[in-house]
């Protein structure tokens, strides 16, 4: 659980350019307190609606933190809505990619709904992400990623300093160097994985039972196929209130962007 008073001092200690804004920095930070404990009440009261509506108004007032989102995923899981819980324990993960509950609960609240749509209709299966860089990179963060890159690069070029000046090649040398180039190269790969480099657009979550995809960006055009709730894609076009979304599974087309949910909050939320 995300601690009251950190998310005050998030706020207050933001860059601000005189008394009137710090001010206004701090009754917003007082707003967002009691938002927060309004919906931690509500939560353990089983007022899941309640729960969710409070922390909806922290995440759309930029509150973008993983406990928040943590907290979001298991209202909506005990609230029966197992895409909404997939989306927000997808963010949680985003910003700390190492939180095992997050993992754990995710991969529940997929089984969960897996039961459920098979229990209706058959078996059922969800559209998870796939892709390689996804299975090596993501259960590791950016600044983790950031860290080692500076690493690897400094010792890198202190072997490169230190063969220059003519010191014995030594086999620690050569190991030096092959073993930081490499782990440079890892590291430059993952962050450019962690900042979409490697993706066509942004990542998101399909929210409804059933996501019609069409041909176009309207409700009138022959319809592609669909994807159901919690299958992962990505958002490869825009247009109006229209998105065009890409299944792990390749099968893309246009819906309207209110049935998706977006895992990035740097890209926005639902």
């Amino acid at each position: 659980m995300i601690r009251a008073w950190h998310l005050a001092l998030a706020i207050l200690l933001a860059p601000a350019g005189g008394a009137a804004q710090q001010s206004e920095r701090a009754t917003s930070a007082s707003s967002l307190t009691g938002i927060f404990e309004a919906a931690n009440v509500a939560a353990s009261r089983g007022d899941h609606l309640g729960a969710i509506s409070n922390f909806r108004k922290l995440t759309e007032a930029g509150v973008h933190d993983p406990d928040v989102y943590f907290n979001l995923g298991t209202s909506f899981a005990q609230s029966g809505d197992y895409p909404r819980a997939i989306l927000n324990y997808e963010r949680a993960l985003t910003l700390r990619p190492s939180d095992g509950k997050a993992s754990e609960n995710l991969r529940a609240a997929e089984k969960a709904l897996e039961e459920q749509r098979a229990e209706a209709e058959g078996e059922a299966m969800i559209q998870r992400s796939s892709s390689l860089s996804d299975a090596v990179y993501g259960g590791l963060s950016e600044d983790g990623l950031a860290v080692a890159l500076l690493v690897a690069n400094l010792l890198f070029f202190i072997g490169l300093g230190w063969a220059s000046i003519g010191r014995r090649r030594n086999g620690w040398l050569y190991a030096l160097l092959v073993s930081s180039g490499v782990a440079l190269l890892f590291c430059a790969v993952g962050l450019g994985a962690k900042a979409g480099m490697l993706r066509d657009g942004p990542r998101a979550v399909a929210l409804g039972e059933r996501v019609v995809l069409r041909e176009g960006p309207d409700p009138r055009a022959q319809v592609r196929g669909e994807a159901r709730g919690g299958d992962r894609g990505e958002i490869v076009d825009r247009d109006r209130d229209f998105v065009k979304l890409r299944v792990v599974n390749g099968l893309e087309g246009w819906t309207p962007s209110a049935e998706v949910g977006l895992i990035d909050p740097d890209h926005g939320v639902h």
